[in-house]
């Protein structure tokens, strides 16, 4: 079974989220009219728990047998690699169990007393069934990313999404006549049947490809104690699903602190939450949006340094470090320019409220520190590192919150002092990331002239040009829409033409891409474009 290079593996991962994302972002467009407010209401309370219990219960297992299988496939143990991903199913089927039953069992506590509203219930036990499918799946799609096959994990995510959504609509429809609750419920039901039908692809490329995947015959002793691979699982695990705790806590602590501290500065109660969403309605999820690639690519790097690591080949873990790093600074600094240069007509774009661009333009820098830190992480867990990220974004909060508790009680800063708060939580992160690779890989590992001249020169003039086309645009048309989406098209344009034109740009870059990257580098360095 063919294996990714870790960016192409990276690629791949990345199109599916933004595929799932988009999907994600455009079944709430039929869904509210069926929903609406209440019904909505009711949805949103469920599946933020659940997403909550996944994060703490599977995340952390699936890095962690991603990283043993890698070590273990490198070194030419196949049994290994077999004890380890049976050992991780059996966990993920036990926790899998356990907290659906918890989730199901305590539905109509959670909607009573922590969500306060009784009718939620319906829509949290529809939804607790799909831990447990999502769990055993995070078993084969540690085992799939370990081998360097993300493909399969790629497409089982969009299976899962496509499926969840058309269930969700379809359920909604049919239940809406018997109350919002039921609609609601119906769904949410909609996570578990997406799940499902991941799980039933994952199986079937697994026995369909598994002597191809050089794995031993059913039965096969593996030499390992099940214990012994339990507790390396484990003490890998559970660093990785406290880092990924740490954000979603920090974001319910924002809930409580944020509108609080904005009434501090002398807003009235309604000010305040309406600023809020804007922070984390709509900046946040902005915010988010171009990290797809580094959070694949933390995925990614995984296996890909931990295979490195395995076989004691330093050069190659150096290598693909500063592949990773230059790739993401080339990403995400356009990126970061544009969030901050057309933050207004972005948001007035999109929500039809230019004033949103005030929380995105103050929280566009974290871009840049985020993905950095999601791809220092992937290095550092790949050498085996798992409690550094941890240690670093724990630091990172730890900040946040002191200067969210600061800055966004100060008159005339405001829900800017939030924004500013997050970012600078993310650069605490990613900086004391750093650090510990240059601590183990030397100085070196960052190349100033390659990874952030070349790509800040590009900047500046896509930013140049970007700022100049909207406002010419804009006059000329009328129209923010139009002139917004003419200047991010026309940024991207020059964007890719400075780069290449500086030299930050190889042949050897576009080859990494899947499918036409190879004949597209042939084409480019044909015409001169880029040297290899």
């Amino acid at each position: 079974m063919k294996r990714e290079t870790f960016l192409g593996g990276a690629f791949i991962l990345a199109l599916a989220g933004i595929v799932s994302k988009l999907l994600g972002a455009l079944y709430r467009i039929p869904l509210y009219p069926l929903l609406g407010d209440g019904g909505m209401g009711l949805f949103s309370m469920a599946y933020p728990i659940y997403a909550l219990i996944l994060v703490l219960s599977t995340t952390g297992i699936n890095v962690a047998v991603s990283k043993l299988v890698s070590s273990r496939a490198a070194q030419g143990d196949r049994a290994g690699v077999w004890s380890v991903f049976r050992t991780s199913q059996l966990l993920l089927a036990i926790m899998g169990i356990v907290f659906s039953a918890i989730l199901f069992a305590g539905s109509r506590y959670i909607a009573t007393d922590i969500t306060r509203d009784p009718r939620a219930y319906l829509s949290i036990a529809a939804i607790s069934p799909a831990i447990f499918f999502v769990s055993i799946m995070s078993a084969y799609r540690g085992l799939f990313q370990g081998l360097q096959m993300m493909t399969p994990t790629a497409i089982s995510q969009m299976i899962e999404q496509v499926v969840r959504v058309g269930t969700m609509l379809a359920l909604a429809f049919i239940l809406v006549g018997g109350g919002v609750e039921y609609a609601a419920a119906g769904a949410s039901f909609g996570a578990v049947t997406g799940a499902v039908a991941g799980l039933v692809y994952l199986l079937i490329v697994f026995n369909g490809r598994r002597s191809e995947m050089g794995l031993p015959p059913r039965g096969t002793a593996t030499g390992e104690k099940p214990l012994r691979t339990a507790i390396q699982v484990m003490t890998m695990a559970i660093p990785v699903s406290l880092a990924s705790g740490v954000l979603g806590i920090t974001q319910l602590v924002d809930m409580a602190v944020v509108p609080a501290r904005l009434q501090v500065s002398g807003l009235a109660f309604d000010q305040a939450t309406a600023l809020y969403g804007q922070l984390a309605g709509g900046a946040l999820p902005l915010m988010n949006l171009p990290t797809i690639f580094s959070a694949a690519l933390q995925v990614s790097l995984v296996p890909a340094v931990s295979e490195a690591h395995a076989i004691g080949d330093a050069r190659l873990i150096s290598a693909r470090t500063r592949t990773a790093l230059r790739i993401t600074l080339i990403l995400m600094m356009p990126a970061v320019a544009g969030l901050y240069l057309l933050a207004s007509p972005i948001t007035g774009l999109l929500y039809g409220s230019p004033e949103i661009g005030v929380s995105l333009a103050a929280l566009s820098s974290g871009v840049l520190f985020l993905a950095v830190q999601q791809v220092s992480s992937g290095v550092l867990q790949g050498l085996g590192m798992m409690t550094a990220p941890v240690k670093n974004l724990l630091w990172g909060s730890a900040v946040k919150l002191g200067l969210t508790w600061t800055l966004t009680s100060i008159p005339g800063l405001g829900v800017r002092g939030a924004a500013y708060a997050t970012s600078a939580g993310f650069l605490v992160a990613c900086a004391l990331n750093l650090v510990a690779l240059v601590s183990l890989m030397g100085a070196d590992i960052i190349d100033l002239r390659g990874m952030l001249a070349k790509p800040a020169a590009a900047t500046a003039a896509m930013g140049w040009v970007t700022v100049a086309g909207y406002s010419r645009i804009l006059r000329a048309t009328g129209s923010n829409s139009v002139a917004t989406l003419l200047a991010i098209g026309l940024g991207v344009v020059v964007y890719g033409a400075a780069l290449a034109a500086v030299g930050g740009l190889t042949s050897r870059d576009f080859e990494m891409i899947p499918g036409l990257g190879g004949r597209l580098a042939r084409i480019l360095t044909a015409l001169g474009l880029v040297k290899r």
